[in-house]
């Protein structure tokens, strides 16, 4: 009877350790895709897409405990965060008992010859979000109301096809709002409907082109140059040649493609204040020329900022935010994922003057409908100094 417990309770064992999840199962039930691992001489390197996890520096550090669990022995850990399959910032972290040190840079191409020809788990090609985007304008610029508004909500199909790649298409609904029915904030229409794709020249220098329907009404093509020259030092060129593409009465009107700009800007996060400047100058959509600053305080994912413009002799200021929507984490699990957006974000323009209203000075186009200070936020600096305060936490 004892050699019959004995043998059953062998086989079970048995069982239990031919059925124990990969290391690729763990990232994946935690919701990390396009996954990549590969242990070489007690150095782990690994590489994953935190597709479900708000935040820059949250998946990376769960991504890390997870790791850190599965493999108890291993000390070093290399892994590279991805967004749209391309890299954006690579973590070098050593774990000393329950502690981990992490040091966060642009170097991930020694990081991926490690991992070349290892197996990419769970893909996050031909994956779509459609997600919720709420959206609000208010304008004071009329005498007869308090203010001039628009509620409207923008249901958003986002989805990468292939490395690099983004794909955006968001009709705008109106809700309520108080405006003049010429005006197309009243009608539906498109909010943008374009294509993206990222191409990484080096680890350092990355460019990015769009064309189709951008934010503010606009059709044409952008295209962006940004230099990492620092931890927390950007560099950049960004170029767009566009036309108006409005509804007007119901109907859609098309410009002449003549809506040329060409900006340079510089942005540096400091990490001790946590304060973000950015300084941004050159020749705006509507052909005026002038330079806008922009100062934001981070609280860990929350944004708040403060800006000025001077352009075309004229002067505009206001303020900006960006704060969590939704939950930390929302899992993908199959091909359409129903969401709401990571963040909420405004900005409010005093714009001064008459003329700097009237002439639409200022200016910039948005390809993108959650471009702000706290989404796609890949500044080392700034990923490296919450991610340690994540896992210190912990």
């Amino acid at each position: 009877m004892k050699k019959r417990i004995l043998l059953a309770v062998l086989c079970c064992l048995t069982i239990i350790q031919s059925v124990k999840a990969t290391v690729t199962d763990v990232l994946t039930q935690q919701g990390f895709e396009d996954i990549r691992v590969n242990l070489v001489d007690s150095v782990l390197y690994a590489s994953v897409e935190p597709t479900a996890y708000r935040g820059t520096f949250r998946g990376a550090a769960v991504a890390l405990l997870e790791l850190g669990n599965y493999y108890p022995d291993i000390k070093h850990v290399e892994l590279v965060i991805t967004e749209y399959q391309m890299p954006q910032v690579a973590v070098h972290a050593c774990r000393d008992t329950s502690d981990w040190q992490v040091n966060v840079d642009y170097a991930s191409s020694p990081i991926l010859k490690k991992l070349k020809g290892r197996p990419q788990e769970n893909n996050s090609a031909w994956r779509f979000d459609v997600t919720a985007y709420p959206m609000v304008s208010l304008d004071n610029h009329r005498f007869d109301v308090l203010y001039e508004f628009t509620i409207a909500i923008a249901p958003t199909i986002e989805g990468t096809l292939w490395p690099g790649n983004r794909i955006v298409l968001q009709p705008v609904f109106p809700i309520v709002s108080n405006v003049w029915m010429a005006r197309p904030e009243s009608h539906i229409h498109i909010g943008v409907a374009a294509i993206q794709q990222e191409f990484r020249l080096s680890d350092r220098l990355k460019t990015q082109v769009s064309g189709g329907f951008f934010m503010g009404n606009f059709l044409g093509l952008d295209a962006q140059l940004t230099y990492r020259a620092g931890k927390a030092f950007n560099v950049g060129l960004k170029t767009n040649l566009v036309a108006e593409a409005y509804v007007d009465n119901g109907k859609y009107n098309f410009g002449k493609l003549n809506n040329f700009s060409v900006l340079a800007n510089a942005t540096y996060y400091h990490s001790r204040s946590q304060l973000e400047g950015g300084l941004t100058g050159g020749r705006f959509v509507y052909g005026d020329w002038g330079a806008r600053l922009d100062i934001t305080r981070h609280f860990g994912e929350y944004a708040v900022g403060i800006f000025g413009i001077y352009t075309g002799g004229e002067y505009n200021a206001g303020f900006h935010f960006a704060i969590p929507f939704t939950r930390k984490r929302q899992l993908r699990k199959h091909t359409f994922r129903f969401k709401l957006p990571d963040y909420y974000d405004m900005e409010y323009n005093m714009e001064s003057f008459y003329k700097y209203a009237d002439e639409k000075m200022g200016r910039q186009v948005e390809t993108r409908p959650d471009i702000n200070h706290s989404a796609h936020y890949w500044q080392a600096a700034y990923v490296e100094q919450f991610l340690r305060k994540y896992l210190n936490s912990k």
